[in-house]
């Protein structure tokens, strides 16, 4: 093809031609496996191309090339079992390999330590310096945010091999373009199959830049990304970069394929103006110069285990939870009444033994509040109230907690301190943060079965919607729950 191709934006023409040409070099069942690929949502015109082209482009729009790079893909594919991966898409109850905020395709999460997460995948998570796949760009790209600065590098050779690490790399990888993207491109009306990627540095020391071990596997999985997920990213972004990573850049981008490096930006303390031209300050978090704090999940935006910004609970603190409800399309909802003793009273704050029956907001209580918290006084210091609650099945529970202090009767009005959020349970437990004043008072928590037009997870037929969904749940002072599981205080920062 003509040189003369931009490969950032060329023409439909120019795309068009040059998949047909690596079609040409392609087997039958290389052309068909790339297309199977491929969004079904997407599959109209050169679109399904979407594999050919990526590779194509890796190539510099060699066909000759690109097609042994494709063969070498599927072969790689094939031996590593990668279609097999336990991907969380909206038609299974996978849960999701790292934290996510803001997508529909699967409902916000962090890690937690359900039954289909492995040991080996939260031993990981409590080295690595905390990610998420944080909202869009203002073009409707995926934005992925890594604290680098935070990893605890000499520990991750400690909980797993090489090859365990790349297995969680690669299921990472599969769920950015299995979920991630297909929904990001629905979004936006055309195929979305880059990311935009921001690694925060801050923390960063010179014994992590210069550990040899570390250094050897970032080298071995930029070579394999390379190889197997060419064009996945659109731009990168590396911020609070210290002087002394000069030294390491001069080595880690000798590894790197020039037209990769050319989306890489090196940027120091004065990042903000950088980012907010590429992604909305509304889906940027605060630390990074944005606007979002995700403050409906504990650790926020980018929860972190080494940073110690929520909590990071062991897998026994899912099982044998207090309460126990049946729920199900005809009788979907279940209401929770607990209370809240001041900090400084002599009893501790204890659940009501009884449900919530008068209080639920969809029953008549107000839902709306001022910026959605619940009132206090210069003098009232908050305290904050832990949730943790599975469910065995169904398409997602909706969660809302309201407030109403002591001494209000059960006609008075309770104040929404939590809004309505839809969770996914079903795929791992959900924990979450809730702030009530250090006042008397309850909390009214409600659930609810999410409706048929709520998330995107399919429709039960008529059997299977009579099988009962169990819902289980406890309610935890932050006070008790760092007692019982033996935490460390929680950082909010």
């Amino acid at each position: 093809m003509n040189a003369t191709v931009d490969l950032d934006n060329p023409t439909p023409e120019q795309k068009a031609e040059a998949i047909e040409l690596l079609r040409a070099r392609l087997s039958d069942a290389a052309n068909e496996y790339c297309s199977d690929l491929v969004s079904s949502a997407l599959r109209s015109s050169s679109e399904t191309g979407s594999d050919i082209w990526r590779f194509s482009v890796a190539r510099q729009l060699d066909a000759d090339k690109a097609a042994v790079m494709i063969n070498e893909w599927m072969e790689w594919r094939k031996c590593a079992d990668i279609d097999d991966l336990p991907v969380a898409q909206p038609d299974n109850t996978y849960p999701v390999p790292y934290p996510i905020r803001g997508y529909y395709s699967v409902a916000d999460a962090n890690l937690t330590a359900g039954p289909q997460v492995s040991d080996v995948q939260l031993k990981l998570n409590k080295t690595f310096g905390g990610g998420c796949w944080h909202k869009r760009d203002k073009d409707g790209r995926p934005v992925y945010i890594e604290r680098a600065g935070r990893y605890l590098i000499k520990d991750i050779a400690k909980v797993t091999s090489l090859s365990g690490l790349f297995e969680f790399h690669y299921l990472m990888q599969e769920f950015m373009r299995r979920t991630v993207f297909p929904e990001c491109s629905q979004l936006a009306g055309h195929e979305v199959s880059q990311q935009v990627v921001v690694f925060d540095l801050a923390g960063i020391s010179i014994g992590m830049l210069s550990h040899i071990p570390a250094l050897n596997m970032l080298r071995e999985m930029l070579s394999k990304d390379q190889l197997y997920y060419p064009e996945c990213m659109h731009r990168t972004y590396i911020v609070n970069a210290p002087s002394m990573f000069v030294t390491a850049w001069k080595l880690i981008r000798s590894w790197l394929d020039p037209r990769v490096l050319s989306k890489i930006h090196i940027l120091g303390k004065d990042y903000a103006p950088e980012l907010l031209k590429q992604i909305p300050a509304h889906s940027l978090p605060a630390f990074l110069g944005g606007t979002c704090r995700c403050s409906h999940m504990p650790g926020g935006c980018v929860p972190s285990v080494p940073l110690g910004n929520f909590p990071d609970l062991p897998r026994k603190a899912y099982v044998n939870l207090h309460h126990r409800v049946q729920l199900s399309y005809s009788q979907p909802r279940h209401s929770f009444a607990y209370d809240v003793v001041p900090a400084d009273a002599d009893d501790p704050p204890t659940p009501m033994s009884s449900p919530l029956m008068g209080y639920a907001s969809w029953l008549g209580i107000r839902r709306e509040s001022p910026r959605g918290s619940a009132p206090t006084s210069p003098s009232a210091r908050t305290r904050y109230v832990y949730v943790r609650f599975t469910a065995d099945r169904g398409r997602g529970i909706v969660v809302e907690v309201l407030w109403q202090p002591s001494g209000s009767g059960s006609s008075d009005e309770g104040v929404l301190v939590y809004p309505e959020f839809l969770f996914d349970p079903q795929r791992a437990p959900v924990l979450l943060e809730l702030e009530a004043p250090n006042r008397a008072g309850q909390l009214l928590f409600n659930w609810r079965v999410a409706n048929f037009d709520e998330g995107q997870a399919p429709f039960p037929d008529a059997e299977e919607a009579r099988i009962p969904i169990q819902l289980e749940y406890s309610i935890d002072t932050e006070e008790s729950l760092v007692s019982e599981f033996n935490l460390s205080p929680i950082k909010r920062v």
